[in-house]
Formats: structure tokens, C-alpha cells, sequence
């Protein structure tokens, strides 16, 4: 079997590391939220967001064990995967559909993990970025917040 190795890309907020993580996907949109944690089991008044930039494939997974080795983190993060087996796969299924796509696109793509208690989310994308959500602008997702 292939050896994906997991890399921790530290992220700002302290993820709670027992609520779930949410997908929200779109031709236009990949954002992946979830709760945060001011001081060990003390909620905070908000979420985090992070804005997957160019995604073009996730799929989220009902599992708390990750498929991959993983590297030691400090308290917070998100995953690259380093050799991704499904960005392979995804790019050659892309090229069978789409053969001038590189052409069109040299951007980089990276397989990211977003991991909660209970369920993970995998993206690929270019890049992502980390955004503080207050409690009043979390809409739906202020169930995250509730539930810490």
C-alpha cells in the first residue's frame, strides 16, 4: 500500500477537538467550519471558517481515524496530504475529461484534511484561508458553538 504521509499546517484559532467539522461545497465555494475552544473545554463565541480557494473536488467521511501517517502537531491544525493518491487520481480524470485543463490552469492543487471528533473532510484545492466567525454572523452554524 502507498505511504500518505499526513503534514500538520498549524492554524490561529484552537479547533475543539471533539466537535464535528462542516462541509459546505459549490461550483463557486468550499468552506469547511467548525467550533473553537478559547481555553481547554471552554468554548469560544465563535467559528472558524476556512475557504478552500479553487476547489474543484471534496468529499466528507463519517470516520474519526484518518487513513494516513500522520505527523505530530501542537494543539490545532489541518492536513496536507504529501504524495496524495487522490489528487493523482483526480487529476487524471480531470485530464481524460478536460485534456487542454493544464493548459488553461498551472496553479498547484494540495490535498488538505480537516479533522473533527467524528468525521473528516478532504478538499483539493489551490490554496485556503483561516477566518474568525463571530457567534452573531454564524447563522446555522452556530450549532458548532452550542455543542462545544
Amino acid at each position: 500500500m502507498l505511504r500518505q504521509l499526513a503534514i500538520p499546517i498549524s492554524l490561529k484559532v484552537w479547533q475543539d477537538p471533539q466537535g464535528d467539522v462542516v462541509l459546505h461545497h459549490s461550483r463557486e465555494t468550499c468552506t469547511v467550519s467548525f467550533g473553537c475552544w478559547d481555553t481547554a473545554g471552554e468554548p469560544a463565541d465563535h467559528i472558524c471558517q476556512l475557504s478552500f480557494k479553487h476547489a474543484w473536488s471534496a468529499r466528507g467521511v463519517n470516520s474519526e481515524y484518518l487513513p494516513y501517517e500522520r505527523q505530530k502537531h501542537q494543539r490545532s491544525c489541518i492536513y496536507e496530504i504529501e504524495d496524495s493518491a487522490w489528487l493523482k487520481h483526480e487529476s487524471e480524470q480531470r485530464s481524460e475529461s478536460y485534456p487542454e485543463w493544464r493548459k488553461r490552469d498551472s496553479r498547484i492543487y494540495h490535498h488538505y484534511v480537516v479533522s473533527g471528533h467524528d468525521n473528516y473532510v478532504e478538499v483539493l484545492a489551490a490554496s485556503f484561508e483561516e477566518q474568525v466567525v463571530p457567534r452573531s454572523e454564524a447563522g446555522e452554524l452556530v450549532k458548532l458553538i452550542d455543542e462545544s
